[in-house]
């Protein structure tokens, strides 16, 4: 021990605790619990203003335009879909889950131009735009969309991606418009072209196939899977009608029906850069007047379509559908 350890300051010992006293022993009897009805049932606590939305409200019909298959009218029969729904008094959202190009919000745009330029009021849909390509935040969009409004129409990319599966996978109509060609049958199906006999399933039947397994989406009506024939001719030629042949085989092994669609027109051309469509030309007579078969063309797509829209029925139905 050294000379000063003696004078260093020792740490106190701590102090024992007292031994506790001894517990009788069996224990006292627990008191009985009283009677239930002596209980008062708290109030439940109110609901906050953020969760107070019409849950039990009727839900939004979605249609998506898809195919993977760039270049067969998706933007165009999207947006002629959306012009006869607002024109039939329904209330639409519209959205383009393709950033890049963004080709019906750009129609819409244009419609709303027009609509400044000749003083005119023009119904269109609600747009819905997307920060950023996120399945999460679709999927909270549609589902805010589904309860304000009867009609929300998505037009998809000409690719493969994650936000595409997802609109696909929550839609209740998927519409693929393809054109009279063999090149655009390969995304549905494959087919024989010695013998003309279906083979397999092309990738984007597949995906379809896969997103409407009843193991993977509980639905309260079955998916609607519609392919659309565009842009063909009055006079169909040779090729269009094994095309023809070649969808009617491929389509009960993917679980799709046919419909017609839009054929090749100079006037959708001229109107879709505008963002017009044959039915504003009553609005806007100096641009000309659409042809009656032109129009009972559009009506035969919507009728073709069958959706769950009584106003559209009545207007497809009304007199001056027909012809002009």
């Amino acid at each position: 021990m050294g000379l000063f350890d003696r004078f260093k300051r020792r740490k106190p010992r701590a102090a024992v605790p007292p031994p506790a006293p001894a517990q009788p022993w069996p224990p006292p009897p627990v008191a009985p619990m009283p009677a239930y009805q002596n209980f008062e049932i708290p109030p439940e606590p109110e609901q906050p203003a953020w969760m107070k939305y019409p849950v039990s409200a009727p839900k939004g019909h979605i249609i998506v335009f898809a195919n993977e298959k760039g270049g067969v009218g998706k933007s165009t029969s999207a947006f002629h879909t959306c012009i006869a729904l607002c024109n039939a008094g329904e209330r639409v959202a519209a959205l383009d889950v393709d950033l890049r190009q963004l080709t019906l919000h750009r129609a819409l745009w244009a419609r709303q131009e027009s609509e400044r330029e000749y003083g005119v009021k023009l119904p269109g849909p609600e747009q819905i735009m997307l920060a950023q390509q996120n399945e999460n935040e679709l999927a909270e969009k549609l589902r805010m969309a589904r309860i304000h409004n009867s009609f929300i129409v998505i037009d998809v990319g000409g690719h493969d991606s994650p936000i595409a599966r997802k609109a696909i996978f929550m839609a209740d109509t998927i519409v693929t418009p393809v054109n009279d060609s063999f090149i655009d049958l390969d995304m549905l199906g494959h087919i024989d072209p010695r013998t003309g006999d279906f083979k397999t399933l092309g990738n984007f039947a597949r995906l379809v196939e896969h997103l409407k397994d009843p193991g993977i989406a509980l639905r309260a009506t079955p998916l609607d899977w519609v392919v659309m024939q565009n842009r063909s001719r009055s006079l169909a030629t040779n090729n269009e009608r094994k095309v023809r042949q070649a969808l009617d085989k491929i389509a009960p092994a993917a679980g799709f029906r046919i419909v017609p669609g839009l054929s090749e027109r100079v006037t959708y051309r001229e109107l879709f850069p505008i963002g017009l469509t044959l039915f504003d030309l009553d609005t806007l007579p100096d641009l000309g007047k659409a042809q009656p078969n032109a129009r009972e063309e559009i009506w035969a797509m919507l009728r073709a379509l069958n959706l769950p829209s009584a106003a559209l029925k009545r207007a497809i139905a009304a007199p001056g559908t027909q012809e002009d």
